[in-house]
C-alpha cells in the first residue's frame, strides 16, 4: 500500500473531534464561516492547471509536461474558472511541505518536466535557473522501490526558498523546482552518528521508515557536512523538475470542499510529527482560516 494516500477517513475523524471540541462556536468564528461561505463557489480562487499560453509565458513547453493534470487522474476534476490563465482542470490534491526554516505550508502538483521542457530562449533559461535556485527536497521511503517522485515518501517534502525575499508567488508563479532526492548514507548509522541521529529524532520526530525526519535547510546542511545524507538531483524519476505552485495564502475558500490532503502515512495514519498538517488543512477547508486564528 502506498505510503501516501488520501486522508479522507482521518479528516472525518479529526473533523468530528474538532467539532465536538468547539461545539459552542463563538460568534466571531460563526461570522468567519458565514463570511467565507459565498467564496466556496468561486472556483477561480482554487488551484487549477494553467493554459498552454500561460506556461509559455513562463518558459515551459506545455506539451512536454509529464503527468499533467487531466481531470480524471484522481488528483484533479473538471471545473470551470473565470481566471483566463486557468484551464477547466481544478486540482483537488493538496500536498504539505516545509520551507527552509521548517515552517509548514501547502502546494498542489501540476506535473513535471525534463530539461527539454524549458523553452530555448531567455524566458526558458530564466525558468530553468529559477528551478535550480529553489529546489524541492524529496525523501523516498528506503523500504519501498518507486519511480514516482512524490509517491511513497517517508515524510513531507522540503522547499528551499532561501533566495526568495518574501513569500510571494510573483517570483515563481508556476512553482518550478529542481527535484533533489535525499537519502541517508551508511555513515548515518555508524556509532559516531548515534548522538546526532537521536538529536534529530527528538527534535523532528520519526519518518515512515523509522529514520529521523529532516525539516529544515539547517538539518540538510548539517547532515551533508557530516556526509550522513546525499541530496542529488533525480535521474531515475519521471521528471527532473516539479511544477507545483505554493498556496501562500490558502484562506477564504482557496481549499475547496472536495480537496483532500495527499501526504505520507504510516499504518494508515499521518505521522505523529505531521499531525499539524491535518489539523490546519481541516480548519482551512471548513472555516476558511488557519486553526490558530
Amino acid at each position: 500500500m502506498s505510503r501516501i494516500a488520501r486522508t479522507s477517513f482521518w479528516t472525518i475523524i479529526f473533523g468530528l473531534i474538532f467539532l465536538i471540541s468547539v461545539g459552542s462556536l463563538s460568534a466571531q468564528r460563526a461570522k468567519i464561516i458565514t463570511s467565507t461561505g459565498p467564496l466556496w463557489e468561486d472556483t477561480a480562487i482554487n488551484p487549477h492547471d494553467f493554459t498552454d499560453e500561460y506556461y509559455a509565458m513562463h518558459g515551459i513547453i506545455a506539451r512536454d509536461i509529464i503527468g499533467r493534470r487531466t481531470g480524471t487522474d484522481g488528483l484533479s476534476v473538471f471545473s470551470n474558472s473565470s481566471n483566463p490563465y486557468h484551464t477547466n482542470i481544478r486540482v483537488i490534491a493538496t500536498i504539505p511541505a516545509y520551507d527552509q526554516f521548517g515552517n509548514m505550508f501547502f502546494w498542489y502538483p501540476l506535473g513535471e518536466v525534463q530539461d527539454s521542457g524549458f523553452m530555448q530562449d531567455k524566458v526558458g533559461m530564466r525558468a530553468l535557473e529559477m528551478a535550480k535556485q529553489f529546489p524541492i527536497y524529496v525523501f523516498p521511503d528506503s523500504k519501498i522501490i518507486d519511480y514516482r517522485a512524490f509517491a511513497n515518501t517517508r515524510q513531507a517534502s522540503l522547499m528551499d526558498n532561501t533566495l526568495m525575499p518574501t513569500k510571494s508567488e510573483d517570483l515563481n508563479p508556476l512553482g518550478i523546482r529542481e527535484i533533489r532526492i535525499v537519502n541517508y548514507t551508511e555513515k548515518a548509522f555508524d556509532k559516531e552518528a548515534i548522538e546526532m541521529m537521536n538529536f534529530l529524532a527528538k527534535k523532528n520526530g520519526m519518518a515512515a521508515d523509522d529514520t529521523p525526519m529532516i525539516r529544515s535547510m539547517e538539518d540538510i546542511n548539517m547532515l551533508l557536512k557530516h556526509e550522513m545524507i546525499t541530496a542529488e538531483p533525480t535521474k531515475t524519476y519521471g521528471g527532473q523538475y516539479s511544477i507545483g505552485p505554493v498556496l501562500y495564502n490558502p484562506i477564504n475558500g482557496v481549499i475547496a470542499r472536495d480537496a483532500y490532503l495527499w501526504m505520507t502515512m504510516k499504518d494508515d495514519r499521518p505521522l505523529p510529527g505531521e499531525d499539524l498538517f491535518v489539523w490546519q488543512f481541516y480548519c482551512l477547508q471548513k472555516t476558511g482560516n488557519w486553526c490558530s486564528q
